[in-house]
């Protein structure tokens, strides 16, 4: 009688539970997720977690979701909580083998079917997460050095790595043949229409942007929805037809920016392509940005330095400075690195144009480590060019002093903010100067530092600054005018 009371009570339980993971608000759905994990039966929870969990509508943070629970009822059989150590342990540098172990883990526990296909744009999204797992003290050997199970750092680095595994596979769910069709046929339609306006022309952005931009209400098909748009735009990159190439590289270099870099092998082997023949300014201005922000999205193992060292010689003067500026992120810890050194200072000694000049110095602050060679010869061009007329070019060679110590750099730092519009490109400097964690502003420098900064706060130095029509914007320079503040505030 006592049996049947429990199985009947464990039913009604289980009905309740699995009514809460359905309900509308999420909060609801969590606190049933956690319960579930708590005092349900095990084989139950882990079916209807697994179930909820690839059902769970978008949200931005994954955090504080049924995934939660899932992770904790996944902890609570000592046998299944190993397993699930063992496939992030054993597959940290393998995502698509995570992915294939992980779903069949999860479909195995009663969740959906594990995908017949993995995609690149799923192996690097999950490639990403398991670096990320490895800086948070996972390893091969799993997750000991964190401590016994069921201490707070070990059960939050398991979680973590359920929640990110399970966020993964959610956002790189695929389109339906048919949707992924419609996507295809109205991204045809926009590069249809925008072929009849110029390059770079405001009438083209306006048409490409919803190739480019970040949807108005998100879903976990985006990423899928833009990999297929993105199919179309290196569709015409592929063309033998000039305009609908440069068309092409131009939404590229629009779409490239947005985070979540996708058809990142395909992207490369378009942009090889390319760069086998001569391309127009225009175009090969964007294909050298696309290079680099490949790059910084995921280190390219053989980053093309020879193409732009090659390119920092080229005549039209917005190519040379995309160069300039591009080879300085891609050099560092390859054989040219001393080579390139030398053509920055080549650029920023002798280029007839002070953009260049500024990309050149930019870069050359950016590489000028103690261990490199040329260093001495950076620190002696960066003193030559200190009082340069460019704004620019002084704000870089301010930020090398600023990294490097020299005895005059907090002197022309102030004096550089005492000028009544203060060029922003100073702010951005002691920006980068800042990202060094040794880096620490004199006592006596804060508060007259925050004087002046309060005092551009004050008097509208954003709004003059500003620039409407590109880089950087109001939010881009308020941002940056306030971080300052609070950093030397903070110091204060």
């Amino acid at each position: 009688m006592f049996k049947k009371r429990r199985e009947r009570r464990q039913a009604e339980l289980h009905e309740e539970l699995a009514g809460a993971l359905r309900d509308p608000d999420a909060a609801v759905r969590a606190k049933a997720a956690a319960d579930a994990a708590e005092v349900a039966g095990l084989e139950w929870a882990l079916r209807e977690l697994a179930a909820a969990v690839a059902r769970e509508p978008f949200t931005d943070d994954f955090h504080e979701t049924v995934v939660d629970g899932f992770a904790a009822a996944l902890r609570r059989d000592a046998a299944i909580r190993e397993r699930t150590e063992r496939i992030v342990a054993e597959h940290l540098d393998d995502p698509e083998g995570f992915v294939r172990v992980w779903t069949g883990l999860v479909a195995e526990l009663g969740g959906p079917p594990a995908p017949r296909d993995i995609g690149d744009d799923l192996c690097d999204d999950m490639r990403e997460r398991l670096a990320y797992l490895r800086g948070e003290g996972w390893t091969a050997e799993g997750i000991d050095g964190l401590g016994r199970p069921g201490t707070f750092s070990r059960d939050l680095a398991f979680d973590v790595a359920v929640m990110l595994a399970s966020l993964v596979v959610r956002r790189n769910e695929p389109l339906s043949a048919e949707e992924a069709e419609r996507v295809r046929g109205e991204a045809r339609v926009v590069l249809e229409r925008a072929l009849a306006f110029p390059p770079d022309s405001e009438e083209r952005l306006v048409l490409i942007a919803p190739l480019v931009d970040e949807p108005d209400e998100e879903s976990w098909t985006d990423r899928a929805r833009h990999g297929v748009q993105v199919d179309e735009t290196l569709a015409l990159c592929m063309s033998a037809d000039d305009d609908r190439v440069t068309l092409g590289v131009e939404t590229l270099h629009h779409q490239i920016m947005r985070d979540g870099i996708l058809r990142r092998g395909r992207t490369r082997a378009a942009l090889d392509h390319l760069l086998a023949r001569e391309q127009a300014p225009f175009v090969l201005f964007q294909l050298l940005g696309c290079y680099v922000r490949l790059h910084l999205a995921s280190r390219l193992p053989d980053p093309p330095v020879e193409l732009f060292l090659t390119r920092m010689r080229h005549a039209d003067a917005d190519v040379r400075s995309s160069a300039a500026s591009g080879v300085g992120l891609l050099a560092p810890g390859t054989p040219a690195e001393s080579r390139v050194v030398a053509a920055l200072l080549e650029r920023l000694d002798h280029d007839s144009d002070v953009q260049v000049r500024a990309a050149a110095a930019r870069s050359l602050a950016g590489l000028a480590r103690p261990e490199l060679a040329a260093a001495r010869t950076v620190a002696d061009a960066m003193a030559r060019h200190a009082d340069s007329p460019a704004p620019e070019i002084r704000a870089a060679t301010l930020q090398h002093a600023l990294e490097h110590g020299a005895p005059d750099a907090y002197d022309r730092l102030l004096t550089e903010f005492d000028a009544p519009d203060v060029h922003w490109e100073f702010l951005s400097a002691l920006q980068l100067a800042a990202m060094d964690a040794q880096f620490s502003l004199p006592e006596e420098v804060s508060p007259r530092l925050a004087e002046r900064l309060e005092h551009m706060e004050a008097t509208g130095w954003v709004d003059r600054w500003a620039d409407p029509e590109g880089h950087p914007d109001l939010d881009d320079l308020a941002e940056m005018l306030e971080e300052l503040l609070e950093r030397v505030r903070v110091r204060d």
